[in-house]
C-alpha cells in the first residue's frame, strides 16, 4: 500500500504539499539561482555593489524577523507573545513599501510626481513610517490574538495578494510614463517596481514558503506517519510500526 493511502484519524495533506516538500532543496536551489541573476543583473547595470549589499542583507533581516513569529514545529501555538509580534512589524514594514509603491505609482498616473518631489523631496519616504503604524495596529487587530497558523496563513497571503496587486497597479502606468521621459530611473514607478519585484522574491523565498510548508504538513500529521506505509504512529510505543514492522524514528515513539 503507497503511503498517504492507509487509513489515519486524522486527514492527510494533499499529495502536492508532500511533493514540494519533498523536492524542497531543488527549489532552494532555484531560487538562490533567482537572487543571484537579479544581483548579477543589477551589478552589471551599475548598482553600487555596497548599497546593493546592505539592500539584501535588510530584506534577509525582515524575513528572519518575520518567521521568529513561528514556534517549535513540534509546537501547536507561539510560547510567548513577543515573537508573533515581531512577525506583525515585519509583515507591515513589508506592507508598508507596497503601500509606497502604490502612492508614487498614483502621483505618476496623476503626473504630479515631479512636483511633489520637487517640493517635500526625501520626505516622500516617510509614507513607509505612517503606513507601517497602520498597517501594524491593523495586522495586530486582526490576527494579534490567533492561533500561530491561522494568523501567518491571512498574514503570508495579504502580503502575496498585495504584491502582485501593486506590480499589476503599476506596470500599465509606468508604460505610459517611459513614453514621456528619456530617465525612468528617478520615476515613482520606478520605486514602485524595484518594491513589488524585492517583495515578490521576498515572500517566495525559502524562509517563508519552505518552513511555512513544513509547519502546515507537521500540523497535518503527515510526520507522524510511517513513511513506508502511512499508518499512523502519533500514540505508537513500540520501536517498529504495529503494521508493516518497519523502524519508527526515536522521536515518533510516545515513552511507554
Amino acid at each position: 500500500m503507497a503511503i498517504l493511502e492507509y487509513a489515519s484519524p486524522q486527514s492527510t495533506p494533499p499529495r502536492w504539499r508532500v511533493a514540494l516538500y519533498h523536492v524542497r532543496l531543488v527549489l532552494l536551489a532555484l531560487y538562490l539561482l533567482l537572487v543571484a541573476g537579479v544581483v548579477g543583473y543589477c551589478l552589471a547595470n551599475g548598482a553600487e555593489p555596497i548599497t546593493f549589499a546592505i539592500a539584501l542583507f535588510v530584506m534577509f533581516a525582515i524575513q528572519a524577523l518575520f518567521l521568529i513569529g513561528m514556534p517549535q514545529l513540534r509546537w501547536p501555538r507561539p510560547t510567548r507573545r513577543k515573537p508573533m509580534w515581531l512577525s506583525l512589524a515585519a509583515g507591515a514594514l513589508v506592507a508598508a513599501v507596497l503601500t509606497f509603491g502604490l502612492v508614487a505609482t498614483a502621483l505618476n498616473a496623476f503626473d504630479v510626481w515631479d512636483r511633489v518631489t520637487e517640493s517635500i523631496g526625501g520626505h516622500l519616504f516617510w509614507i513607509i513610517l505612517v503606513s507601517w503604524i497602520l498597517w501594524l495596529t491593523l495586522f495586530a487587530f486582526l490576527w494579534a490574538g490567533q492561533r500561530w497558523l491561522g494568523g501567518f496563513t491571512s498574514l503570508y497571503k495579504t502580503l502575496v495578494a498585495g504584491t502582485w496587486l501593486e506590480i499589476l497597479i503599476t506596470l500599465p502606468v509606468d508604460v505610459q510614463v517611459r513614453k514621456k521621459t528619456n530617465c525612468w530611473c528617478g520615476e515613482g514607478t520606478f520605486f514602485a517596481l524595484v518594491a513589488g519585484v524585492t517583495v515578490a522574491i521576498w515572500t517566495f523565498g525559502p524562509g517563508l514558503a519552505f518552513l511555512f510548508l513544513t509547519r502546515r504538513l507537521q500540523r497535518e500529521g503527515y510526520f507522524s506517519l510511517c513513511r513506508k506505509c502511512g499508518h499512523d504512529l502519533a500514540n505508537a510505543t513500540t520501536p517498529r510500526c504495529p503494521h508493516c514492522n518497519a523502524r519508527i524514528p526515536k522521536y515518533l515513539r510516545q515513552p511507554a
